[in-house]
């Protein structure tokens, strides 16, 4: 069983089933570019439940995440975690004592929005500092905060996705949850209109950082098999959405991926002058373009991003909605 540190895993292996399910995984995509490292991999695709694989495993990731976090969420960060907060909220009721565990907390500004809903919140972070420095404790792995639990509410903001063994981390995270425990996942979805559409230039398929590219059956399989009864989903967070179709775009046309999504997330600019000015200049144009779709894909459950809330029983979830 693979160690989880913060929101990453090194990979230990790479297999050649589905992790999921067992069955036969396929060529899906060739060639496709890390935007950190220029090095190029592979997706792989599994027949029966649509999970994607990222291939090979890299044997080390951190090389991958160098530069790489910035401002997490840019300048949408208080609306990400404000909507987070609120979802919450909805589903688990307000905090009232009770304990929220982040996985993969970042600079902890979802934790802050818990603990004003009367949330007990902790973290687990790979660069703990910035949360820590909010007054939260955060650890580097869920065995260090084990002690702390049971947890009325478990979150992976995207980044079940970054782990080399998510199942493994879900059967973990099991054994942290309350009797009456809710778990939310979010991830991009790679059923949705954003990855047909793209392919390998699509934002959010952010190879090899993303080492697993999740389906709403994945997710839902990965569930029921750690002993969580999933009761609601959500094909939509607006920003991430809305970038997804924005940048994807630009990909398709600039030589130098995501330039508008590092200047807006507040990471080391790259690329060519031209390459910005390009991005400047078309993020209004398809920006108009790309409302519609975020919409679009939300409505036909084909969204750039799935959210899943589950629980540990079968009871209805208050406000429970979704399929």
């Amino acid at each position: 069983m693979s160690q989880i540190i913060g929101a990453v895993t090194e990979p230990t292996r790479q297999t050649s089933s589905c992790p999921v399910c067992s069955n036969r995984l396929s060529p899906y995509l060739h060639n496709v570019t890390d935007s950190v490292t220029g090095r190029r991999f592979d997706v792989l695709k599994c027949d029966a439940c649509g999970v994607g694989v990222t291939d090979p495993f890299p044997e080390q990731l951190q090389p991958h995440y160098a530069g790489y976090y910035g401002s997490r969420h840019g300048i949408t960060a208080n609306y990400c975690s404000k909507r987070r907060i609120a979802l919450v909220t909805k589903m688990a009721g307000m905090g009232q004592g009770r304990r929220l565990l982040d996985v993969g907390c970042g600079d902890g500004t979802f934790l802050r929005a818990a603990r004003a809903r009367g949330w007990k919140a902790v973290g687990t972070e790979l660069n703990p500092d910035s949360a820590r420095q909010l007054g939260f404790d955060v650890f580097s792995s869920l065995e260090e905060c084990a002690d702390l639990g049971p947890f009325s509410c478990v979150t992976l903001w995207h980044t079940l996705e970054h782990m080399a063994d998510p199942r493994a981390v879900i059967a973990n995270i099991r054994r942290l949850v309350a009797d009456d425990g809710v778990v939310f996942i979010a991830v991009p979805d790679f059923e949705g209109f954003q990855s047909k559409t793209f392919g390998e230039s699509w934002l959010h398929l952010d190879v090899p950082r993303h080492l697993y590219h999740f389906t709403a059956t994945s997710i839902d399989r990965m569930l029921n098999q750690t002993e969580f009864i999933p009761v609601a989903h959500w094909h939509q967070e607006f920003e991430y959405d809305l970038i997804g179709w924005l940048q994807s775009a630009l990909n398709k046309v600039l030589p130098t991926p995501n330039v508008l999504f590092d200047f807006l997330s507040r990471k080391k600019m790259r690329g060519t002058l031209m390459d910005r000015i390009v991005s400047g200049v078309a993020m209004p144009f398809f920006s108009f373009i790309s409302l519609p779709l975020v919409w679009l894909g939300a409505f036909a459950h084909q969204g750039g991003t799935l959210l899943v809330a589950a629980r540990t029983s079968g009871r209805p979830l208050a406000g429970a909605s979704g399929d």
